[in-house]
């Protein structure tokens, strides 16, 4: 596949990742609080801060989406998604070393950490180009 259209699709998925992501944890605790121990967290007293957080996820999938219709434009936001990517790793790698994640926890972050990594080739290789 060529390079151009192999990142266009990657950057397509990452969105979708990050949508789908979003969408399902904005929703599940409409439905049911009860999802939040199958993940080995308490339920929160307020869900503040864990809309933000998929607030934010959202919001990120959209730069992901600007990503692909144009990788060649977008480099600070391939940064900035570099960097976001190892932070939800490594926070979610954190809390499962001190307990206070289960295992899915980091099922759901390694994918993150994978985007990160293929992002970062990415960046790599158009610093190269240049």
């Amino acid at each position: 596949m060529e390079r151009e259209k192999y990142h266009r699709y990657m950057y397509s998925v990452a969105a979708l990742w990050n949508w789908i992501l979003a969408i399902s944890f904005l929703v599940l605790p409409l439905m049911s609080m009860d999802y939040f121990t199958l993940f080995g967290l308490p339920i929160p007293n307020t869900l503040l801060w864990f809309d933000c957080f998929f607030g934010l996820v959202f919001a990120f999938g959209l730069g992901f989406y600007i990503i692909s219709k144009s990788t060649k434009e977008n480099h600070g936001l391939i940064q900035i998604a570099v960097f976001e990517k190892t932070w939800v790793f490594l926070m979610g790698l954190g809390f499962f070393l001190i307990g206070e994640a289960s295992i899915w926890v980091i099922v759901v972050v390694v994918g993150d950490l994978i985007f990160g990594l293929l992002f970062l080739e990415d960046l790599i290789a158009i610093r190269k180009l240049k």
